[in-house]
């Protein structure tokens, strides 16, 4: 039997300055990764290597409903470094920011910990160049 694979439909666009709004957005530097070796990958597929360079920031609908395409992709605005770790599930106990936020209630054990203690919602999707291209570009 074939294996089934995700497949995150992709539209994409040159970099910009502004967001779908006008909002002023910041933008990676020309030469922060190749363009070509980016994959928008899950939060909990990240790998120890990989290097994220933005999040897919999803789409609702006019009842808030999470709808099937991104509006917007936000790039970080630092260096990007390969990741120290695989991601992980969300553990509050892990240090006393993740602590808090469990305490405010902005994660839970269903979300996801990326870059130490970085966390996302189990659906995020991230802009990743995975280690095997890092590798090769002998960053």
């Amino acid at each position: 039997m074939p294996e089934t694979l995700p497949f995150h439909r992709v539209i994409v666009s040159p970099v910009t300055d502004r967001g779908p709004l006008g909002a002023r957005m910041i933008t990676p530097p020309v030469d922060a990764f190749d363009p070509a070796t980016v994959r928008v990958v899950p939060v909990s597929e990240v790998r120890a290597g990989d290097v994220l360079v933005g999040t897919v920031q999803p789409h609702y609908g006019p009842l808030l409903e999470r709808l099937d395409r991104a509006e917007w992709v936000s790039y970080f605005s630092h260096t990007t470094k390969p990741q120290t770790t695989d991601a992980r599930p969300f553990d509050p106990a892990h240090c006393d920011w993740c602590a808090h936020n469990a305490e405010i209630g902005a994660a839970d054990r269903t979300h996801w910990t990326v870059g130490g203690c970085t966390t996302y919602r189990p659906d995020s999707l991230l802009l990743t160049v995975p280690r095997e291209y890092v590798q090769e570009a002998g960053r």
